[in-house]
C-alpha cells in the first residue's frame, strides 16, 4: 500500500488530468520503498512479524507506535512452538517508540557470571504486532508527495531534452538539478529525519 495516494499526490503537486499517472504511480513504488528504507520503519501500518535476538531484556520494534501485541514467543531454537510463548504478565510495552520490556531476567537466561550481550541468540525471539493504518503524520506524506514531484520534474525534463544532460535547449533554460541532479532534495531529508528510527 502507498504511503499516499496517487489523487493526493497530483493535488500536492498541481498536476491535472491523467496522461501522466503510470509514471506518477511508478515513481510512487521507488518514494515507497526509499522513504522506508531511509526512516527505517513502514508508515502504512499493519500486521508485523519480526524475529530479534535474546540477549537482552528490550526488545526495539522496526514499526511504532504500536497498537498491539498478538505474541512473543522465545526459542533458541528458532521453531517457535506453542509452548514457547511468553506470557503477557512478563512484558511491559511502551507503545509510542515500540519498545517491549522483559519485566525481569532476559529473554534467553544465561548465568550469572556470564554478560553474554543483548545481541546474543540471534533470532530467538519472535514478535507478532499491529500499528495503525491510516495514521501517515502529515510531513511525511509532505515529503512523499515532495520526493515524486523531484523525481517527476526529473523525468518530464529528460523526456523534454531528448535525454540529454543540458542546460539549454532552444530558447528553455533547465534547472542543473532538474536536468541532470540526482540528489534527493534536502527539504524531503528535513522532514523525515524527526520520523527515523533512533540507533540503539
Amino acid at each position: 500500500m502507498a504511503i499516499e495516494t496517487l489523487s493526493n499526490v497530483k493535488v500536492a503537486l498541481a498536476v491535472i488530468g491523467s496522461a501522466d499517472d503510470a509514471l506518477l504511480a511508478q515513481l510512487q513504488l521507488a518514494a515507497d520503498s526509499y522513504i522506508e528504507m531511509i526512516c527505517g520503519r513502514s508508515f502504512n501500518g499493519g500486521t508485523f512479524i519480526e524475529d530479534h535476538p535474546g540477549g537482552g531484556h528490550l526488545l526495539f520494534l522496526n514499526n511504532y507506535p504500536v497498537t498491539g501485541i498478538s505474541s512473543v514467543k522465545v526459542d533458541v531454537t528458532r521453531l517457535f512452538p506453542a509452548d514457547s510463548l511468553l506470557p503477557a504478565a512478563r512484558i511491559l510495552l511502551h507503545a509510542e517508540r515500540g519498545v517491549i520490556q522483559l519485566l525481569e531476567d532476559t529473554f534467553i537466561p544465561t548465568l550469572v557470571d556470564r554478560n553474554v550481550g543483548a545481541d546474543a541468540f540471534p533470532g530467538a525471539v519472535r514478535v507478532v504486532y499491529t500499528t495503525a493504518t491510516g495514521m501517515v503524520p502529515a510531513a511525511v506524506s509532505r515529503a512523499y508527495a515532495d520526493l515524486v514531484g523531484h523525481w517527476y520534474r526529473q523525468a518530464k525534463t529528460h523526456a523534454a531534452t531528448g535525454q540529454l544532460n543540458i542546460g539549454q535547449s532552444g530558447d528553455t533554460t533547465y534547472a542543473w538539478g532538474q536536468s541532470n541532479g540526482f540528489k534527493i532534495p534536502e527539504g524531503v531529508l528535513a522532514l523525515l529525519r524527526p520520523f527515523r528510527t533512533p540507533v540503539v
